[in-house]
């Protein structure tokens, strides 16, 4: 597995299109990888730290950010990380105690009226007390205990694609956690957490304290 950065400069045309389109983003993203690679899914995520833009991605293949890079980045000002992951991944143990940050896309399924689907319709949790309570859920199914953490920003991101508006809702969150399962905890980490992975959401990041 490999954890990649890249600064982006956003006062670029280019890479205020793509910020604010994550079907466009994906699409730069999946062409960071050839055709096997990327069906590997890798996830990524939009970071903004210290007034710079990031781009991170998680990969299991190495990716070639040469187009990207064209793309998204200044000439003078290229800033590109790629780290081999497994390593990091191989330390972590029952009981540590680690920093996380994850963008997220928290929702719910609301039943429907009868003749529809059973599965429901996904609706977007859009208060802090709701978006909290998503990642309490799912956080002893994805390898951890939570400590201490809060939403550090949400919102919501339209886009087009194809035909049809998608509206996805949003959350940041930024905490402790202590890991309850080292193994759960790595599949976490490299497959994300919960939907629209392919549009920036599901990246958690874990470090040390």
């Amino acid at each position: 597995m490999y954890l990649s950065r890249v600064k982006l400069d956003t006062d670029l045309r280019s890479t205020k299109s793509a910020l604010a389109n994550p079907q466009q983003m994906h699409a730069i993203v999946a062409g960071c990888f050839d055709g096997a690679e990327e069906r590997q899914r890798p996830i990524w995520r939009i970071d903004t730290l210290q007034q710079a833009t990031y781009l991170l991605v998680a990969s299991a293949a190495s990716p070639d950010f040469a187009n990207l890079i064209t793309q998204l980045t200044s000439n003078g000002e290229i800033e590109v990380i790629i780290k081999d992951y497994d390593g990091f991944l191989s330390s972590i143990k029952d009981g540590d105690g680690l920093r996380f940050r994850l963008c997220a896309n928290p929702v719910h399924s609301v039943k429907q009226e009868c003749g529809q689907s059973d599965r429901g319709k996904l609706f977007g949790h859009i208060t802090v007390g709701h978006q909290k309570s998503w990642l309490e859920q799912r956080s002893l199914k994805s390898g951890f205990e939570l400590s201490t953490f809060d939403v550090v920003s949400r919102g919501e991101r339209r886009f087009r694609r194809g035909d049809q508006t998608v509206t996805l809702t949003v959350a940041t969150y930024e905490g402790l956690l202590t890991v309850s399962d080292a193994d759960l905890l790595r599949q976490t980490l490299t497959s994300g957490i919960g939907r629209a992975k392919a549009y920036g959401c599901g990246l958690m990041t874990v470090a040390r304290l």
